[in-house]
């Protein structure tokens, strides 16, 4: 409020730069989206026109966060050294539940000053790690003058699976590699999620099947236990999202 950025001035220019980044993340998300319903207007017949650009152009549900991930604890490092591609050590793997999640990069910095870290001092392996349609796992690096944009399984649902979630990790420094030991590396992202309003229903489009949305995956607690029923609404599906998060052992 006004008393902090009182007493710390900086804040206000956070705040105004936040949101300037905010409305560009929003924008982008946008014209994806119109890309996004072409190419399902192509694939499936019963695809109703501009559902996404519109859903995504007319929300207000656009909802920024800066996340700091902490150091990991030196005995979860020492275990992750024994491990052959432990790649979810720093956030578990999971789906975007949402529509569009548009992503500003990251940034590592010292957790004792507040710093950016050099390239040297930073885990090349370290960072954001994405699933592709295989089943592989890939590092994803965000270019400084780029955005990247992770598809939720809304999208997946309205689409009838012609574009599919993005299942993604965040992999933590291993163990032993800083050559200064004593620096304790943290990281940040400012994701800005895009959704609907809570009663949008998640309805398959005519024509297609709930078999070509609810495609397995063993990273993440399966769709089709979560999305119950066609016409659910988004409100409920991210509700019973959060249940299975909560209670799943993948």
């Amino acid at each position: 409020g006004k008393v902090m950025q009182e007493e710390a001035p900086q804040l206000k220019e956070f705040k105004e730069a936040a949101r300037s980044l905010g409305k560009v993340m929003h924008e982008v998300v946008i014209l994806l989206a119109k890309h996004i319903d072409r190419m399902a207007e192509q694939r499936v017949k019963g695809y109703t026109k501009d559902l996404l650009y519109d859903a995504m152009r007319e929300t207000e549900k656009a909802k920024g966060r800066l996340l700091y991930y902490y150091p990991l604890e030196e005995n979860k490092r020492e275990n992750d050294k024994d491990t052959a591609a432990k790649e979810d050590n720093w956030i578990g793997w999971h789906n975007d539940s949402g529509f569009l999640t548009s992503l500003a990069g990251d940034l590592y910095i010292d957790d004792t000053t507040g710093q950016p870290l050099p390239p040297s001092q930073i885990d090349p392996e370290a960072g954001l790690y994405v699933q592709n349609r295989t089943g592989d796992s890939i590092h994803v690096t965000i270019p400084k003058d780029c955005l990247a944009i992770q598809i939720g399984e809304c999208v997946q649902i309205l689409t009838g699976g012609v574009v599919v979630a993005t299942p993604h990790c965040v992999r933590g420094p291993r163990a032993g590699w800083n050559p200064d030991s004593s620096t304790k590396v943290a990281r940040i992202s400012h994701p800005c999620f895009i959704d609907s309003k809570p009663t949008f229903p998640l309805v398959l489009p005519e024509g297609c099947s709930r078999e070509d949305v609810v495609g397995a995956t063993g990273k993440v607690p399966p769709l089709g236990e979560r999305w119950v029923e066609d016409g659910m609404t988004f409100g409920d599906f991210l509700q019973k999202s959060f249940e299975k998060y909560y209670d799943w052992e993948g």
